[in-house]
């Protein structure tokens, strides 16, 4: 699928979703298009792989985990 993405001169491309969180990851783009409108990086939330593990306590039960589990 390829995605618009706004870089920081002003240009405009598509390039493929792969290659997005490359270039939000190397702050080349200021913004990407969703179906929803324009996410402006830095202001509006977004997802990524990246981000690393989250820091805080389990709270899933040991069920939601076996489950969870049980689908890989």
């Amino acid at each position: 699928m390829l995605i618009r993405v706004r870089y920081k001169d002003g240009r405009i491309d598509l390039v493929p979703s792969k290659k997005l969180e490359e270039l939000i990851l190397m702050s080349e783009i200021e913004q990407f298009e969703r179906s929803t409108g324009w996410v402006t990086l830095g202001k509006d939330p977004i997802r990524s792989s990246l981000r690393g593990s989250y820091p805080g306590a389990e709270r899933r039960t040991p069920m939601m985990l076996s489950s969870k589990e049980n689908r890989k």
